[in-house]
This record gives structure tokens, sequence and C-alpha cells, in this order.
């Protein structure tokens, strides 16, 4: 939800303009495609609209948000998550307005994308594969591609219209009024949110495109494909390098084309298993996280504060929340990679910032797995306050713990619950003590060039070890 959205509230009304149902074939793909990735109370959230849907001639007989969360029995804040995972699938389109009566949301319901349209979008198909898995994936491909019948051998015996029936040749000719205006009442097609788009990054398509030109890779489907191949690389911090690597794996030796599921499959078979975590980034985009680093007000977070911000802007959120859970001896679990793999494809929040996320949520909190609940309604509340970069997180994260009134905090030690110190992460030192060792005696101090390349071929180096130790 837009950042100037109004803040909803129960008694604000809502119109559901009247759509057309849904065939059999959309109930199916809504189902099994839609579903995994909506969850199921977004799915109920679409089906208790259509229960509401009315022609909307009339504002003033509005329902009330009030009526909504009576239907689904849930709270205010859930319907809003849940609405804004209808939004960004494409079956939801919102609206706002005030008049006389008051706040005013309409509800504009989308129809689902044909199978084929679902499975040739990159953002909704990698989705999906991240959530069901290859075996599924591979099966929901297969329930929804039509079946051929060979027809080489049989004569069509069909029927055409005008032997069965009578049609008064002066009426094609000169077409009836009643069917003019028919015609001009209903729209050409069904039309429907386009597909959700992703954040502008720093992803370098020169080199990308210098090394595919080189292993004679299709360039103009790799254009064509430039939604994917964002989505992967900013959610397992693939590099360009390694990136041009997989494309050509996956590319036809003859013909230069690649096919993009094929591309999807490559990507997870090699990233979603366990391995030796380290931070992998573009030379160009670790020096500019470095700078960003060394330009950011430093009397406003300690030194440690510092080194975790370093390592946040430097890594993929795939390579974070791993090496974190391996800092635990833990894992990451498949339920996890989904919701990074989800909130990473919202295309809202950074990177770095999704890292601070995830380590409030893991070290700060002290949670064993992330939680969905949690994870979104943090993400949700920091992209309401526009929070764009992990300076930023800390410090609203400090504001929020401010000291409390004296009753509370004599309350909250009578609790014996100890005040949290922020702790960095051992693997996160290792990382950013390189980093911070080259900003010089102060901390506002800007990184030279010299200093910047080190850091470009130090990352560069960690990238080729990972290489050589899979």
């Amino acid at each position: 939800m837009p950042d100037n959205n109004p803040t909803l509230t129960p008694k604000a009304g809502l119109i559901v303009p009247t759509v057309a149902a849904l065939s059999a074939t959309e109930q199916a793909i809504l189902a099994e495609l839609y579903l995994p990735l909506t969850g199921a109370l977004a799915y109920s959230l679409y089906a208790a609209l259509r229960s509401l849907q009315r022609e909307p001639g009339d504002l003033s007989r509005r329902r009330s948000h009030a009526e909504l969360l009576g239907i689904l029995n849930v709270d205010l804040p859930t319907v809003v998550t849940a609405r804004q995972k209808l939004e960004a699938t494409g079956l939801l389109r919102t609206y706002y307005q005030q008049d006389q009566i008051g706040e005013l949301y309409l509800y504009q319901l989308q129809a689902p994308m044909t199978a084929k349209q679902f499975f040739d979008d990159d953002l909704l198909s990698v989705l999906l594969l991240d959530t069901v898995g290859e075996t599924r994936y591979q099966q929901l491909a297969a329930d929804f591609t039509p079946t051929t019948v060979d027809l080489s051998q049989a004569t069509e015996v069909t029927a055409d219209l005008l032997s069965v029936f009578h049609v008064d040749s002066q009426k094609v000719t000169h077409t009836p009024t009643e069917i003019q205006q028919v015609r001009q009442q209903l729209p050409e097609s069904a039309t429907r949110a386009a597909a959700p788009a992703l954040a502008t990054t720093n992803f370098d398509w020169q080199v990308l495109g210098q090394i595919l030109q080189q292993n004679y890779v299709d360039l103009d489907q790799v254009q064509a494909s430039r939604q994917l191949i964002v989505t992967e690389s900013r959610v397992y911090g693939i590099s360009e390098v390694e990136m041009g690597k997989l494309i050509s794996e996956v590319a036809s030796l003859t013909t230069g084309k690649f096919d993009a599921n094929q591309l999807k499959l490559a990507i997870a078979r090699r990233y979603q298993r366990p391995s030796t975590p380290a931070p992998v980034a573009t030379p160009a985009a670790a020096s500019a996280a470095a700078t960003a680093t060394s330009q950011s007000p430093a009397t406003e977070l300690t030194a440690a504060e510092q080194q975790l911000v370093a390592v946040a802007k430097q890594t993929s959120p795939y390579d974070f929340i791993e090496a974190l859970k391996k800092e635990k001896h833990g894992f990451v679990t498949s339920g996890e990679n989904r919701l990074v793999h989800d909130l990473v494809g919202r295309g809202v929040l950074s990177n770095a910032v999704i890292n601070m996320i995830i380590y409030y949520l893991l070290q700060n909190r002290e949670l064993t797995t992330l939680n969905k609940n949690l994870l979104e309604t943090m993400a949700n509340d920091w992209q309401q306050h526009q929070i764009a970069t992990p300076e930023a997180a800390l410090v609203y994260l400090k504001q929020r713990q401010q000291p409390k009134p004296a009753s509370k905090r004599r309350n909250q030690r009578s609790n014996g619950r100890p005040t949290r110190k922020e702790v960095v992460p051992g693997w996160a030192k290792k990382s950013a003590t390189s980093a911070a060792t080259t900003k010089g005696s102060e901390p506002s101090q800007a990184m030279t060039d010299a200093d910047r390349q080190k850091l470009a071929a130090r990352i560069a180096n960690l990238g080729s070890n990972a290489d050589k130790e899979g």
C-alpha cells in the first residue's frame, strides 16, 4: 500500500463494482496458482468481496469495513495485509475518495491471469516455484498444459451455424439498434492490474551483456527476462558474472536461446541448499554501500552498529539469514526462504532494510525462525514510516525503545528483565572489520578510491572462493 494512503478504519465505507463471474478454469487457476502465494485469508477476502458486489451507480448505498470484518472474523490489520497480497498479485485494484458521507474505498476485482500468462510472468512464477517447490511446480505446469489430440487421420464433420439456424440476412447486413447499443455498453476485454514491478537496482546490465555475448546467448531474450534476472539477483545476491554463467549453462548451444523456467530451476537448485555463507555482491554495489556507510551520521550509531550496517548493505537477504542461522547452529527453513523471497519480490524495501528486519527478529527478538505475521507487520510498519536505509532503521528502533514513564520502568524492573544491548554477530564483525579499518581514525571520513577498489577486490575474492568450494 502506498505510503500516502489514509489510515483505514472499520467505519470507512466500501463498494465492490460488479464484474463478470469467474469461469471454472479461472477458479481452478485462482485455487491452484494464486492461493499458495496469497494464503487462505487473502483467498477468503477475494471471495468475500465478490459476495459484496453491487452496481456503483448510487455511492450512498455503501457497505462498511466493519461488515467485512464480521464476514471474515478477523481484525483490521489482518484484512489490510490480505488486501495488499491481492493487490500485489494483480487480483485487486483499490481506489479511495471522500465525499459528504465520509471515507469510501472502491475495490475493483480483477480476473486471474490465464495459466500461460501466469507461468510466463517472471515474478509470479518465481514466487510460486519457491513456495511450492520444484516437484509441485512441475506438476502444476503439467496440469495446466492443454492436451493435444492427433487429428491427422480424422475428417472434420462439424455442422456450421447457418446449416442449423436460419438468420435473417437483412439483420446481418444492417445490425439492429439493440445489438449496437449492447456492444457499446460492454467493454472490449476485461482489464487487470499490471504485474508487480521491482524497484530500480544497481545491476550492471552492460557487464552481463558482454559475458553473454561472448557465450553467444540471445540478448533479445535476456532483455525480455530482465525482471526474472533482477528478482533472482536481489534475493540470492547473484553477481553479474555468476548470473552470466547460469544463463550460459541453460542456453542452447545452437540457437543461443534459453528457457526461463530452466533458469529458475537452475538457480533454485544451486542456491536453495546448505552452503558456506559468503556475502556476494558486485564490486560497484559493494563500493557504493561502503561509501554510503562512511557518509552516514556517525554520531547516531555506535561502532558495532556501523559494522552491522556495512554488512547489511553488502549482503543478500538469503546469505544474511543463512549466516545468522548458522552462527546459532541452525539452518534456513523452506518457509523462511519463501518469506524472504516474497518480501524481496514486492520490490518495496531495499535488501539492506530487509536484512535489518531479519536481524531484529532473529537476533534482538531471539526467535529461532522467522514468524510470518511479525515479519509482514514489521515490514508494513517500516514501509509506512518510509524506512529506506539500515541507518534509518536503527534510529527508528531506538526511537521506539525510548524510556517509558517512571511507573512503567518500575514495573519492568520488577519483572527482572534486563535492558538488551545491541549485539553484532561474530560473522558480521569479521566481514565488516576490514571495511571499517579502511575508513581511517575519523568515523565520518569518506573512503578513497583506492580503499573502494580494495574492498571491491576483497568481495570479489569472497565470491570466487565460494565458487571453488561449491
